[in-house]
């Protein structure tokens, strides 16, 4: 039972662990279209077809582990095939990172005022990627065996360029994502704590979401090269596929936490002075006792600052009488 152990043990954990984060992916969709009900249809139709996507490579993860662990329990000859699931699951993977690194080039090349060189290298490496991703794939219908597949230069290269590529494409992103908000925080921010606050909320998060799928493709490189006996590269591959879908949601989610809510905004009240002694009583209204009494007013300047999802920035002023003082 020990090869069990070693090949299809750790995958069984790592899906776990990948089935979790799809109940994550879930969740932040539902935020998302209950909080940007407004957003164009383009950019709630990419949430949609990512989460498809991964209720897709969800299930094809869970019929990898079952026909490995049940449907075959006891059969350690098969063990040692390649089962067309794993194939699928990776090409499905594969597929949501393009769409990850798609939308990213798209702000990338928002934020970089259509910066040609930037967006052109890294789109080149994230087509490396995907190309190397099908490769993959093929490779893994032709050679049906891992202890073979593992031994060939070919499997080899096609993994080791394809999420090197997609680590350098999410380090890339990372990078310039947090040059150009840094770049363009004078035009952003009103100069309080709270927006200082907001904008530092948004460069740590596009940094440390680059960080961590960079860190699992170094790993699944490494994992494949070194643990010829397991399976939790694949498994670490599978996992990985639902950090890019969580970090497309959660960047599009974090916009929730600089909105003012309208029940946030101060409430003004007003009360009446007078020198008679008068019996207490809840504040209240009144009209001046003399006609030419000028009445105090209360006036509230607002303004709200919206940044968009394609990089722009609006702004709206507001000048409205709150009250009266009498």
């Amino acid at each position: 039972m020990a090869i069990v152990d070693e090949v299809a043990g750790s995958l069984l954990i790592e899906v776990c662990l990948a089935c979790i984060l799809y109940g994550v992916t879930t969740l932040q969709m539902f935020m998302y279209y209950q909080n940007f009900s407004e957003d164009s249809r383009f950019l709630k139709g990419v949430v949609g077809t990512v989460w498809g996507l991964e209720t897709l490579h969800t299930a094809l993860c869970m019929e990898l582990v079952y026909t490995y662990t049940i449907t075959h329990f006891g059969d350690f000859e098969f063990l040692g095939n390649i089962y067309w699931g794993a194939g699928a699951s990776i090409l499905v993977g594969v597929i949501i990172s393009a769409v990850v690194h798609a939308f990213y080039i798209r702000r990338v090349w928002i934020m970089s005022s259509g910066s040609i060189p930037i967006t052109a290298f890294i789109t080149i490496l994230a087509l490396c990627r995907l190309g190397c991703g099908i490769g993959s794939f093929a490779l893994s219908l032709e050679i049906t065996e891992w202890s073979p597949f593992r031994a060939n230069v070919s499997p080899l290269v096609t993994i080791a360029l394809g999420l090197g590529c997609a680590a350098a494409v999410d380090v890339l992103v990372a990078l310039t994502l947090s040059y150009y908000i840094q770049h363009g925080r004078g035009k952003w921010e009103s100069g309080s704590q709270e927006s200082d606050s907001r904008i530092d909320t948004i460069l740590i998060y596009a940094v440390n979401t680059g960080a961590i799928t960079a860190l699992a493709s170094i790993l699944s490189v490494i994992l494949f090269a070194t643990q010829k006996q397991s399976l939790v590269f694949l498994g670490l591959v599978e996992i990985q596929s639902k950090l890019y879908a969580n970090s497309l949601l959660g960047s599009l989610n974090v916009r929730a936490a600089g909105r003012d809510k309208p029940g946030n905004l101060p409430q003004f009240s007003t009360f009446e002075f007078s020198s008679r002694p008068r019996p207490p009583r809840p504040p209240q209204f009144r009209s001046p006792v003399s006609p030419d009494f000028t009445v105090p007013q209360v006036a509230v300047h607002q303004q709200t600052v919206v940044m968009h999802d394609n990089g722009e920035v609006d702004a709206y002023s507001e000048n409205s009488m709150k009250g009266e003082l009498v």
